[in-house]
């Protein structure tokens, strides 16, 4: 992956993170679509996905999941499947 092209990734909301031999752009659920409101004691009481509702227990697994794209393969990662998605068609990852 160029420089260019992780620059072009930062600007789009990644957040590049590098330890060791590991060198990864990461990304929140919210910068995904995940939207939530909050009770006063911090619980999530509505949530939606890029305009659709979803359960809270859901929203609570999306905020809690990794997601990244590896800079050295190319290939990004998610603990969720609809975040796995959502990262490849925001950054063009077949």
């Amino acid at each position: 992956m160029t420089n260019e092209r992780i620059s072009e990734l930062e600007a789009l909301g990644f957040s590049r993170w590098t330890n060791g031999s590991m060198d990864r752009l990461y990304i929140n659920a919210a910068q995904l679509g995940l939207n939530c409101e909050y009770y006063k004691t911090g619980n999530i009481s509505r949530a939606e996905f890029k305009g659709e509702s979803i359960s809270n227990s859901r929203a609570r697994g999306m905020k809690a999941a990794k997601t990244y794209i590896d800079i050295k393969t190319g290939r990004a990662y998610s603990d969720n499947e609809t975040l796995l998605e959502a990262v490849k068609e925001l950054a063009g990852i077949n």
